[in-house]
């Protein structure tokens, strides 16, 4: 059985390469509607939502009919307003494999319900986004989930280890178990990833014997972070030729993975980060430094949109669930983040205008996302911007843990930022070679850093890597 299903991943694979990406899309539209009159018909909330809006079913039949009628839908919208059985197909629960919650870091919960049979799909396209991306048909590899506690995944080619948020686990597996494997994926978010490079450099394990990958999830992240990361575990940030950094991004309430970045995806945004003027005729003209993260999606299971978008094409990224077994369909649904739907024509014309190294463009849709909409500060700098700062020169990222919170006072801002633990305080002149690496505000007066010692930092001392940090603060009230 395991030879068959290594063969359909390589049939599969193998038409990728001839994806019609506008006949995809077509079909992924014509899905839509279909998806959308089974939910009118068999799911009381959302019959209960297009009634409160006056909108009749029947009355759509058209992909225009459904982007100018059908209402858009928040979290508040369902989560916590109606009972969860009324959110399900037929007005109950059925059967279930999983739930899956969100972080629930803006004080409300949602939830994402999975079936069996979903369940052995997820696993199936698990597999095979691990061959496309990693080789785990043909490398043996450990995978090591250390995504928070509650965040897991099926896959039967690779060995899983699960640790959750514990650092220490993560490297005495690596050290017990990466040499009886041919390369080892970690799966984490950022911050914890930075954790555990401290950790590995405390306990002096080299990560470079290994091939090492990782897989990021939770937030986004800038290139400068990618670099140090690469590096930090010993691998090649620029040839390729051992371990990678990856994005991948998932909806707790609509599934995993999403949207996802490739070796070519990851390769464009580097040529964007090093050439950003010469790419933003493809990717559009995103604010700050840091070009946002590219990713290619599957438009047989989520159709996505942008809407409200401003004159660069970025607006708010809306997803409707095209699983015809989902328990919990949701249909343009508004997750919070920035997008921009990308059009693969424009991006190989660019490429080829600009000339240099030859980059692919992948056959499936492409989309960059910026993040969350909320991200940004009071002049409009990008909170990404501040993030991938912290990560531009690797001897001031080694001092830091990668938390920082910003507040905002009357004359600016003031950036408070964490030292790893056990790291002296630098001094005035630590926090002004850090300085000179953020980005500086688009009006007013310089930001003020403060440099807090691990133990000191006032906004969640201990890190609790099960929740979201928070970077940002409220602003201030006139």
């Amino acid at each position: 059985m395991r030879a068959l299903d290594k063969l359909v991943r390589r049939w599969q694979l193998k038409a990728m390469e001839h994806i019609d990406t506008a006949a995809l899309l077509k079909a992924g539209n014509r899905r839509v509607l279909e998806r959308f009159q089974r939910v009118a018909r068999d799911v009381p909330a959302y019959a209960a939502i297009l009634n409160a809006h006056g909108v009749s079913a029947g009355g759509i039949r058209t992909l225009d009919d459904f982007t100018r009628l059908c209402p858009v839908i928040e979290k508040q919208d369902i989560f916590g307003a109606y009972p969860i059985d009324q959110l399900c197909v037929g007005g109950h629960l059925g059967s279930l494999a999983g739930v899956l919650t969100s972080s629930g870091q803006g004080g409300r919960f949602a939830f994402g319900l999975s079936t069996h049979r979903q369940a052995r799909r997820a696993a199936k396209a698990i597999e095979l986004a691990l061959e496309l991306s990693f080789g785990t048909d043909r490398y043996s590899t450990l995978l090591i989930n250390a995504l928070p506690m509650g965040v897991r995944f099926s896959c039967s080619t690779v060995t899983i280890a699960e640790t959750s948020v514990r650092e220490d686990m993560v490297c005495a597996l690596v050290e017990q178990f990466a040499p009886h494997h041919q390369q080892t994926i970690l799966v984490t978010d950022p911050l914890f990833c930075k954790r555990l490079l401290d950790q590995g450099r405390d306990r002096g394990l080299d990560w470079g014997r290994f091939k090492v990958h990782v897989v990021l999830g939770e937030e986004t992240f800038g290139e400068a972070f990618r670099d140090y990361v690469v590096r930090g575990l010993g691998q090649d940030p620029d040839g390729w030729t051992a371990g990678s950094a990856i994005s991948s991004m998932g909806v707790g309430e609509l599934g995993l993975n999403l949207f996802f970045e490739t070796t070519d995806t990851v390769r464009l945004r580097q040529r964007a980060h090093r050439q950003p003027e010469a790419l933003r005729p493809a990717i559009g003209d995103w604010q700050g430094r840091v070009p946002p993260l590219l990713f290619v999606y599957d438009p047989l299971r989520i159709f996505v949109e942008v809407i409200e978008p401003d004159p660069s094409g970025f607006g708010a990224l809306t997803i409707s669930s095209l699983d015809p077994d989902s328990m919990l369909p949701l249909i343009r649904y508004r997750t919070g983040d920035r997008a921009r739907l990308l059009d693969t024509a424009t991006v190989a014309r660019t490429l080829s205008d600009i000339g240099g190294v030859h980059l692919n463009v992948p056959r499936l849709p492409m989309i960059a996302v910026v993040g969350r909409a909320s991200d940004h500060l009071p002049d409009g700098r990008p909170l990404l911007d501040i993030k991938d700062a912290l990560y531009v020169r690797h001897d001031i990222a080694d001092r830091l843990s990668g938390a920082f919170r910003i507040e905002h006072e009357d004359t600016g801002c003031c950036i408070h930022v964490q030292l790893s633990a056990g790291v002296e305080n630098g001094g005035p002149e630590f926090a002004s070679a850090l300085d000179a690496c953020l980005p500086k505000p688009n009006s007013g007066d310089r930001d003020r850093i403060k440099i807090w010692s691990h133990a000191d930092f006032p906004f969640g001392q201990t890190l609790d890597y099960e929740r979201k940090f928070n970077y940002l603060d409220a602003p201030r009230r006139p």
